[in-house]
């Protein structure tokens, strides 16, 4: 009698039983959190702009970084476009004056993003070493972000480019005119967002972008990646930082899941930042789940994703 895979099987004279290695084809990847930290120069920049801006407004800091946390809240990310713009404080304060607002508090806010972007976003110990590993096993390797696009174009550039296959982001359709402070508020926004694709039009790493409701959980960025790429399911495995989301949406589509728990680690500063002082009132940051979806493996490196293709 022959053994595989727990159950018993008659063995003929002469028949050989072959048990073959499940065939990974193709690596979906996370992006903040799992390859690089977001947070390394998100908060540093925060701290710079909140330094800056605390001798122009009569509010205290505090209800001032709750006013960007309810849009960030709102909107899903901390890079969107027209974030102090939406806030009350502009509205509040700065009707009919849209380009003294943009020029006090907008560009010096994304003028500290970028600076500190350039400076301390970098990937995580062993990323880049196994995305060559990984190329070089024939493995395709793609990203899939919840990042604005005109971002995760940025992003990719800087640390990754030409190391991804391919990039798939979320598109950040312009709000309504009635949804910003004032009716000219919005040409800053838009023109920072088509400077950055077009700095990134050479990339050698092509970017898709999807619709906002792609955002994990959702596995609708998953089953796009695997039309694209022609993949099935068992040929896949996905690595992210998040449960709740990465976690999910790997599980939804029966394709295995490491768990990049290294990424959910930050720093005491960090955290603060993060879960309070940009949380608006009355909302607290969301659990992890405490059952872990099935399949999944955890990883302390980024480089321990070798031992699950």
């Amino acid at each position: 009698m022959q053994n595989i895979r727990g159950q018993l099987y008659p063995q003929s004279p002469g028949l050989q039983v072959h048990v073959s290695k499940q065939k990974t084809k193709l690596i979906i990847t996370d992006v903040d959190g799992t390859l690089a930290s977001f947070w390394d120069y998100f908060v540093p920049a925060m701290r710079q702009y909140l330094s800056y801006i605390k001798n122009e407004i009569d509010i205290p800091i505090a209800d001032f970084t709750k006013d960007m946390g309810a849009i960030i809240d709102a909107r899903g990310t901390h890079e969107y476009p027209w974030l102090l713009e939406s806030t009350e404080f502009a509205r509040q304060n700065y009707a009919g004056r849209p380009q003294e607002f943009i020029d006090k508090f907008v560009r010096p806010f994304w003028d500290a993003l970028d600076q500190n972007r350039t400076k301390y976003l970098r990937p995580f110990p062993g990323v880049l070493e196994t995305l060559q590993d990984l190329r070089a096993k024939g493995l395709k390797i793609v990203a899939l972000s919840d990042a604005p696009d005109h971002m995760a174009r940025i992003r990719n550039k800087q640390v990754f480019n030409g190391l991804l296959d391919a990039v798939y982001a979320l598109d950040t359709p312009e709000p309504d005119r009635s949804e910003v402070f004032d009716h000219d508020a919005l040409d800053f926004g838009r023109q920072r967002v088509n400077q950055l694709r077009a700095a990134c039009a050479d990339s050698i790493s092509p970017l898709t972008t999807l619709p906002v409701h792609y955002e994990k959980p959702n596995a609708l960025g998953i089953d796009r990646v695997m039309e694209d790429f022609g993949v099935f399911p068992h040929e896949v495995v996905f690595v992210g930082d998040s449960v709740v989301k990465d976690g999910l949406a790997a599980a939804s589509r029966g394709v295995r899941f490491v768990w990049a728990h290294y990424g959910t680690n930050l720093p005491a500063e960090y955290d603060e930042m993060i879960h309070y002082s940009l949380k608006p009132e009355g909302k607290e940051a969301a659990a992890q789940p405490y059952l872990l979806p099935p399949a999944v493996a955890v990883a302390a490196r980024f480089d321990e994703l070798l031992n699950h293709v």
